[in-house]
């Protein structure tokens, strides 16, 4: 049988180095496993409503001060006077004769010889509904 016997030590500094040591020493430090961010779920937004296309606009521009009247002929009464090269969106065409909406939201009926178009574009202006 063996027998350990343990005696305190009296004065712990007798232990200690007399200098501090010429290299530092770092205190040991337990290890900590480190925590990742986690994602966290942001709050959900209805998706925007898809926008629905604008129809390509059909544009003329006004080669001199012309009359807008209120249908497709020189019969019908003038409503507004246009002036020169203002831009008119192409509505509808009866025949030589365009239905016009000014910048101002101004609708009537020009005759095409007022109007500089392209030919592409006149071609594409829909027919008035009779």
């Amino acid at each position: 049988m063996v027998c350990i016997a343990l005696v305190a030590c009296g004065d712990l500094s007798l232990a200690l180095p007399s200098s501090p040591s010429p290299v530092p020493t770092l205190a040991r430090l337990p290890t900590v496993t480190p925590l990742l961010p986690t994602a966290t779920a942001l709050p959900t937004t209805p998706p925007l409503p898809s926008a629905t296309p604008e129809p390509e606009r059909l544009l003329a521009i006004i080669t001199v001060n012309a009359n807008l009247r209120s249908g497709p002929g020189t019969e019908f009464d003038v409503v507004g006077v246009v002036p020169s090269g203002e831009r008119v969106n192409l509505r509808s065409r009866s025949a030589d004769w365009f239905e016009v909406e000014t910048a101002t939201g101004a609708i009537g009926w020009m005759s095409s010889q007022v109007l500089q178009i392209d030919p592409t574009v006149a071609d594409s202006v829909p027919q008035a509904q009779p």
